[in-house]
């Protein structure tokens, strides 16, 4: 089976993608990183300085994520600080931000970026959504904005749906079948060229 390094701090991230890798018949194995972030808007910019940092500490194939809630009526805040304001102002903070809103649309974008050597490489998803009007948590996940997001054509935010039901609309799941077709297919043609 193959075998991937995930780089995180975040434990339930970790849970979402080692269920993703099992789908996608990849190992995922968690190292458990604070990564140095950057300052920038673009969650790929971000992802790629954290893998190629995290790549020189460790010296093995490797990937990383970072991840941005973009809402229309803030002008596109969070953002790449979802994170930040997550851990300052929290949920209550966003959902009194938004009071009054005509719009409570919103979308989540992940970048992973994988890192090996002579390899980065990106991969993107995004999951447009709305953003509830109070906190609903569900099955008891509290897992960043999860219990404020709604994704698009659903009617339950992502805290009431279980991991794997969400990982059947998720930005990050998104992202992450991507790198997965990717490194299959680098794998693959490693295996054709090796024999």
């Amino acid at each position: 089976m193959l075998a991937i390094n995930f780089l995180s701090g975040n434990a339930n991230k970790a849970e979402e993608i080692r269920m993703l890798g099992k789908r996608e018949g990849i190992e995922v194995r968690w190292i458990e990183y604070e990564k140095l972030e950057i300052q920038s808007d673009d969650p790929a910019a971000i992802a790629k300085n954290s893998a190629l940092t995290a790549f020189e500490k460790y010296r093995m194939p490797l990937i990383v994520e970072d991840t941005g809630l973009f809402i229309e009526a803030l002008k596109g805040f969070p953002g790449a600080y979802a994170s930040y304001v997550y851990s300052t102002i929290g949920l209550a903070g966003i959902l009194k931000m938004l009071e009054g809103a005509e719009s409570r649309r919103a979308y989540f974008k992940t970048s992973f970026c994988y890192a090996d050597g002579s390899v980065v490489k990106s991969f993107d998803g995004k999951v447009n959504g709305t953003i509830a009007t109070e906190i609903r948590r569900g099955l008891g996940r509290s897992f960043g904005y999860d219990p404020i997001f709604i994704p698009e054509g659903q009617t339950k935010t992502f805290s009431e749906m279980s991991v794997e039901e969400k990982n059947r609309y998720s930005h990050r799941a998104m992202a992450f079948e991507s790198f997965a077709s990717f490194f299959k297919a680098m794998h693959g043609a490693q295996d054709r060229q090796s024999t």
